[in-house]
């Protein structure tokens, strides 16, 4: 489950990085970073909202 989460993040991170531009080549080092932060926020979410269930199911 974990690798599908991560699978579908790199997808999305990947796919916000290659925004085309209207003229020139696409313009990836800002959505680049912006696909880390997006990427990085919901990995940390998902981590954060694992382990609180973790948390709560060994001290019911």
């Amino acid at each position: 489950m974990i690798m599908n989460a991560l699978f579908m993040l790199a997808v999305a991170q990947d796919s916000v990085a290659y925004v085309a531009q209207r003229s020139g080549p696409p313009a990836t080092e800002g959505y680049m970073w912006a696909g880390y932060a997006i990427t990085f926020v919901s990995l940390a979410g998902y981590i954060v909202l694992m382990a609180r269930r973790i948390a709560k199911s060994k001290h019911p």
